[in-house]
């Protein structure tokens, strides 16, 4: 029973008013879901359930005077007591107070952090796509065929899907991955095909362009853990 009092920072014998303060109190400031649901406030806010059910329904705390008053009025006079002479207040100790900050922190900075090596590879994709992008958009009003010039606009869209992609996951956005990753399949299977056409003429070029996606892709695939 000791430790159901520690839990919520009270002494043994302490009257229900005093425990039904204290967990009002905790329950506020550990609540999981105005602290990102941490694992630190799931197991405290459990404790101190754990402990307000075990100490209101105890015998020790029938057979007080202050138990004489159901658990339900006294929360409706809670707030009306609070400012009494004889009112308890509850404190989280000043370590406690100090280990959430940091827990809250760390929390953050983690969510936060994007690996330089994903940055770094975000922007070369965006430089090469883009590249490719302004290519082909300007051998479509180059005077070519009917035919040709669908073919570029068709080429050229999945590589702005690509660019707009890897600008996503340079900011840790995870949609920026399947944004990335559905073009790139799609272009690496159209040029694969194109190296089989006997109407490709620069099938080095596509091979080369091939296999940097497929490299860029992959590597994108191991950091999309620190993607949220």
């Amino acid at each position: 029973m000791k430790h159901h009092y520690e839990s919520l920072n009270l002494e043994e014998g302490d009257s229900l008013e005093a425990i039904q303060s204290a967990y009002e109190r905790l329950s506020k400031e550990l609540d999981p879901a105005t602290n990102d649901n941490q694992d630190f406030f799931v197991e405290e806010y459990a404790k101190v359930q754990e402990a307000y059910k075990a100490l209101s329904q105890s015998s020790i705390l029938k057979n007080n005077d202050s138990s004489k008053r159901s658990i339900t009025s006294n929360r409706d006079e809670f707030s009306s007591s609070s400012n009494s002479s004889d009112s308890f207040t509850v404190t989280i100790s000043k370590e406690k107070i100090e280990e959430l900050k940091n827990r809250k922190l760390d929390t953050q900075q983690i969510q936060t952090s994007v690996p330089d090596g994903l940055k770094i590879l975000s922007v070369l994709s965006m430089i090469g796509s883009g590249l490719i992008s302004i290519i082909y958009f300007v051998l479509i009003f180059n005077g070519f065929s009917a035919v040709l010039s669908v073919f570029f606009i068709i080429i050229t869209v999945p590589f702005v899907f690509k660019f707009i992609g890897a600008l996503r996951m340079y900011k840790a956005k995870k949609n920026g991955f399947l944004i990335y990753m559905i073009p790139s399949i799609i272009i690496n299977i159209f040029f694969f095909i194109s190296l089989f056409s006997e109407t490709q003429t620069q099938p080095i070029s596509i091979l080369f362009l091939t296999i940097v996606m497929i490299i860029f892709s992959v590597i994108f695939n191991n950091y999309k853990k620190h993607l949220k």
